[in-house]
């Protein structure tokens, strides 16, 4: 763990697009400012733990694991076939019926 002493207005920048700066210090309270991309996901621990364990938990409900494989499994059956599938409610791959026309154009 790299540690440094900064002091309130001054920044750290961590690669080229994040950038922390101290804000105020009060008692034993420290602010910090965070600069970054948009689309960076920026948590405090204490929520990135919880949501880690919600995940945990998630990933252990029965039924979760099958749902997925059915995803995964009608997601490559799109890609591999080159046509575009709807997915259920539950995952399984729904397509469309194909229309033809007639000779004077009217869908059969």
């Amino acid at each position: 763990m790299l540690i440094l002493t900064r002091k309130p207005g001054e920044s750290i920048y961590i690669g080229d697009q994040i950038k922390i700066t101290i804000v105020e210090l009060k008692g034993n309270q420290i602010r910090v400012g965070v600069d970054a991309p948009k689309e960076l996901r920026i948590y405090r621990e204490e929520i990135y733990l919880q949501i880690l364990e919600e995940n945990k938990q998630a990933a252990l409900t029965p039924g979760v694991k099958e749902g997925i494989d059915e995803l995964a499994a009608a997601w490559k059956d799109r890609k591999g076939s080159g046509k575009m599938n709807k997915l259920s409610a539950k995952g399984t791959a729904i397509t469309s019926p194909k229309v033809t026309k007639d000779s004077e154009g009217q869908d059969e």
